[in-house]
């Protein structure tokens, strides 16, 4: 074990972040990726290291995608980092790092019958 006499490990480098939570309620009338809602942007321009969860309090089930270069605008394109499904009544967690968007579709969603569901994540910048 590489663990010194301070609690550190003194093969890694220490490294100090600042950390934020952000909870919310949501809801998803698109249907598909090209309708999928953002619930989640940064502008952060380093790697950010979170966690969270996603619960489904809708009627549909809904597809989450953790995204690294989407628009930030209308939440298109980028690369898909993870992708789930979160089904009715169920909850996702994640630990996750290398993305900057969340967004979320439900098929079948509408805007007069959108999905909903609740979100919260702890996001983790390093300083340096």
């Amino acid at each position: 074990m590489c663990q010194n006499s301070n609690g550190s490990f003194s093969c890694c480098d220490s490294k100090n972040f600042v950390q934020d939570q952000v909870c919310n309620t949501f809801t998803v009338a698109g249907d598909d990726v090209v309708g999928a809602e953002i619930i989640y942007a940064t502008n952060a321009n380093e790697v950010i290291y979170s966690s969270g969860f996603i619960k489904n309090t809708g009627n549909f089930p809904i597809t989450v995608q953790f995204v690294k270069g989407a628009d930030p605008i209308n939440g298109t394109g980028g690369t898909i980092v993870r992708q789930s499904v979160v089904p009715i009544g169920g909850a996702f967690t994640f630990t996750i790092s290398r993305f900057d968007t969340i967004r979320a579709f439900a098929t079948g969603a509408t805007p007069a019958l959108p999905a909903a569901g609740e979100f919260c994540i702890t996001p983790r910048y390093e300083i340096g």
